[in-house]
């Protein structure tokens, strides 16, 4: 039925957890901040909470490169530059080369069955391009669509027009499309808002409400090989 996969990145291909412990170390030892596991999940609330804020549309993205940090030193009491920070935590987190347990094996296993992939993601640019030369797997899809460069994000259906322009996707090529992700604040909405069948990668099998029903769920990346025929549908 599908020939096209629009992958979600951050917890769905990328461990994002991951990659922020990674850059929060590198950050910290380089401020000399003591990281407790306290103080980095105040840092992860705070993060999660701006990137809702984001999808949501009430922040920018350059807004919000600053803002967690100037939110995260005024819960500290520390008086570091928000906007230097937030420079160095990009460049660390650009070099994360963390992926999910068998992301790449995904991948690898779909391309053989001869479906096009996409990468469909609410991020920033360079840590996103970053991570992906990191981790090598650049070369995987055929698109690559990042909320930053395009102005518009995820659930937002600005963000799905300008996709399928880039992808020269028609209403036909549309019905052989899949969106896979982790959230349903974005990527599940984001597919209902713009008719498009979805996965929900959901490894904590949480449940789903009903406005945000997916088509399919998963709880481990090797149900989706389970899921999908062992060769792209051709026309």
């Amino acid at each position: 039925m599908y020939n096209h996969l629009l992958f979600d990145a951050d917890g769905t291909l990328f461990d994002f957890k991951a990659a922020e412990r990674f850059a929060l170390e590198a950050l910290f030892h380089e401020l000399e901040i003591e990281g407790t596991e306290c103080v980095k999940a105040l840092y992860s609330e705070l993060n999660h909470a701006i990137w809702l804020e984001f999808e949501q549309g009430t922040i920018t993205i350059e807004a919000l490169k600053t803002e967690r940090f100037r939110r995260f030193f005024d819960r500290l009491q520390l008086a570091y530059d928000p906007e230097k920070t937030s420079e160095r935590y990009l460049d660390f987190l650009s070099r994360s080369n963390h992926l999910l347990p068998k992301a790449r094996e995904l991948l690898m296993a779909l391309r053989q069955r001869g479906y096009r992939l996409s990468l469909i993601t609410n991020g920033i640019s360079r840590v996103q391009r970053g991570r992906l030369a990191a981790t090598k797997t650049l070369s995987f899809f055929d698109h690559v669509v990042i909320s930053e460069e395009i102005g518009s994000q995820k659930p937002d259906p600005a963000f799905f027009n300008a996709l399928f322009t880039i992808t020269g996707m028609d209403e036909e090529d549309r019905k052989r499309a899949l969106v896979i992700g982790d959230s349903l604040s974005s990527d599940i909405k984001g597919a209902i808002g713009a008719s498009l069948d979805s996965c929900w990668y959901n490894p904590d099998r949480t449940n789903a409400e009903p406005q945000q029903r997916p088509t399919y769920q998963i709880a481990s990346l090797d149900e989706l090989l389970e899921l999908l025929p062992k060769k792209a549908v051709t026309s």
